[in-house]
């Protein structure tokens, strides 16, 4: 399946890049996420759902739980996210294991797509969290919605 950049993909990469914001801090909820990013909560369930079982948040339960990274923001990758959440990456059809064009064995584009594919792989793999916090514009507009309802 060629991976298409969905909005999962968008909030989920907008859910880490809050928790980066956060991290050694205490979890923070879906409702305090989805407040501050603007996300509707049974969606963003879902997508934590699918960040957990990738090893990329883990939860707290309790009174005080929620969601926090299972390791630092530097060691997760744009890559990482994308991978949980949209599969592998196939920029084309042709470079797709589960499809077939019918002329890749002789297509005068394969090798530029294989190449376009690759560093676009290498580009998300050396793209952390923490590189996309440092990016980030210095607004605070969306970090104080997910401090309100903290105990």
């Amino acid at each position: 399946m060629t991976m298409k950049i969905t909005r999962k993909s968008d909030y989920g990469l907008r859910a880490l890049y809050l928790l980066a914001m956060h991290y050694g801090g205490d979890p923070l909820s879906i409702t305090q996420i989805a407040s501050a990013q603007g996300i509707p909560d049974p969606f963003l369930e879902k997508i934590m759902q699918e960040l957990r079982e990738a090893g990329l948040i883990v939860a707290a339960l309790g009174r005080s739980g929620g969601y926090a990274l299972s390791r630092p923001p530097e060691e997760i990758s744009a890559r990482d996210l994308l991978q949980a959440l949209e599969g592998p990456t196939a920029l084309v059809a042709c470079l797709d294991p589960n499809l077939s064009c019918g002329i890749e064995h002789n297509c005068p584009t394969s090798a530029f797509w294989e190449l376009l594919n690759e560093r676009f792989e290498e580009l998300l793999a050396r793209t952390s969290l923490t590189d996309l916090f440092q990016a980030a514009p210095q607004s605070t507009e969306h970090r104080e919605p997910a401090l309100q309802g903290e105990r």
